[in-house]
């Protein structure tokens, strides 16, 4: 049974990194106090710390993965005739999908970081670098792949597959923050991101026509993609024009890594507003920005028309003249058309809105509401937690999350204190370790930060702290 359950939980993994990853900082660090990458969804935030320093791929390594239709238990089940062996589970697979299905994962590997404080000012830089990818699988491509054309027979009931394929973009960040206290209650706070885009992968159109004729079941395939890349790909073509090959470029990846020429820009914006002695409201959006792809740039369409009414067996006893035509003419439908212009990608942008009620000194209790957008996809997600400071070396989160129709997401989040030294651990998804089956996502998220002269800040009117500065000297 144990060997068993480590199997479950690999394949949830797998299958989940192949479906689909998500946004890449988790919702139950959006409330804990004393963290400073709570920043990073809201550059409202302020450290009660002088200095902070991040670390290089310590201070705040992250990874989430999932999906918004499928469990593992919906995508496997066991054989009866064989505990050993699994199949494919169909019927679920088929119950559960959605108009649109997909795929989003999102990591960010930090290179550096720095928050500090000038006055009543906070400011923040960090360089990083960020992986967003989405695949998406709409229900007539799924349906097609579990059920056949069956359902779309005849001229008039065509089936019309489109919005599907990949979205991917690595780019590094580099981000330039400012908070500010505004009045006695309200802080306000901006961020301005650098991007330099590395890679990307985008289908900007994607369908695919297909008609069954009614009575000799003669099939009609009519597409129009376009694919959208940049990235050290090559492509060699044969004499007649054919794609022969596509190759990555392995020898010139640091070029490609330090390249600036796929230039962006992002903006975060975020408010704190103090409203009583119990009650704090949020509210922030992140990522609202654009990359511009320049260089090692490559465009991929195709317009094509295949027909295909079977093959005569006859035929193919005396000469192969007939499926050699087919052959040519389902080469000339596959091949693709080059060309090499600038195009733009947007960032999945977000929008958080939350408030927080105080309990105790030690005690408070957050409501976030997360809106975040994947081009033409919504995802919708809302986290309770309890938030608790028991002592200055320590403090936890746990938390309850709703999305992507799952109800069972349970988080906790936990961080540490021993002189300059942070160490934290977060978590949205405690529950895939102990029900991997019926889980739809994994995240973690975990570093270690260095922070000097923490806890001396009393006179001034920072985020954790309810002694207001009625003077504000704002120059």
């Amino acid at each position: 049974m144990f060997k068993q359950k480590i199997i479950y939980s690999i394949l949830v993994i797998v299958s989940l990194l192949f479906f689909r990853s998500a946004t890449g900082q988790t919702n139950t660090i959006y409330f804990m106090d004393g963290i400073h990458q709570s920043s990073y969804l809201n550059p409202a935030y302020q450290d009660n710390c002088n200095i902070f320093i991040g670390l290089p791929a310590l201070s705040g390594v992250n990874l989430q993965v999932g999906n918004n239709t499928l469990t593992y238990g919906n995508l496997f089940q066991e054989n009866v005739n064989s505990s050993d062996t699994l199949i494919v589970n169909f019927n679920d697979i088929n119950n559960n999908l959605q108009n649109s299905n997909y795929a989003i994962a999102s990591t960010a590997i930090p290179v550096l970081g720095l928050g500090f404080w000038v006055k009543n000012s906070y400011f923040t830089f960090n360089i990083a670098n960020k992986t967003s990818v989405k695949l998406s699988v709409p229900l007539e491509l799924a349906t097609l792949i579990t059920e056949g054309n069956g359902n779309y027979i005849g001229e008039d009931n065509p089936l019309v597959i489109s919005n599907f394929g990949p979205q991917i973009t690595n780019y590094h960040e580099f981000a330039f923050g400012l908070s500010r206290q505004i009045t006695h209650r309200l802080f306000l706070g901006a961020r301005l991101k650098l991007l330099f885009g590395t890679a990307n992968a985008q289908t900007k159109n994607s369908e695919i026509k297909i008609t069954t004729q009614e009575d000799t079941y003669a099939l009609k395939l009519e597409t129009d993609m376009l694919l959208n890349l940049s990235g050290p790909v090559t492509i060699s073509r044969d004499s007649e024009g054919n794609i022969d090959s596509v190759d990555i470029d392995d020898s010139n990846l640091l070029s490609y890594a330090l390249s600036t020429g796929n230039l962006g820009v992002a903006i975060d914006l975020g408010a704190n507003y103090q409203f009583n002695d119990e009650f704090k409201f949020f509210a922030s959006v992140t990522d609202l920005g654009f990359i511009h792809w320049h260089v090692n740039r490559m465009n991929l369409t195709q317009k094509e028309s295949f027909s295909f009414s079977g093959l005569s067996l006859d035929s193919l006893n005396t000469d192969y003249s007939e499926f050699d035509a087919i052959l040519d003419s389902l080469t000339r439908f596959t091949n693709l058309h080059e060309s090499a212009n600038d195009y733009n990608t947007i960032l999945n942008a977000n929008i958080f809105v939350g408030a927080t009620y105080e309990v105790a000194e030690f005690l408070k209790l957050g409501l976030l509401s997360k809106t975040s957008f994947y081009n033409k996809d919504v995802l919708q997600a809302f986290t309770f937690s309890t938030n608790f400071t028991p002592v200055k070396w320590f403090s936890g989160s746990l938390s309850y999350t709703v999305s992507n129709k799952q109800y069972t997401n349970f988080g906790i989040g936990m961080a540490f204190r021993g002189g300059p030294f942070q160490f934290y651990v977060l978590t949205d998804n405690l529950n895939a370790a102990f029900w991997p089956k019926e889980s739809k996502a994994v995240a973690i998220q975990l570093g270690l930060n260095l922070n000097f002269g923490c806890g001396k800040r009393d006179d001034y009117s920072i985020i954790n702290n309810k002694k207001f500065r009625k003077d504000i000297d704002f120059m």
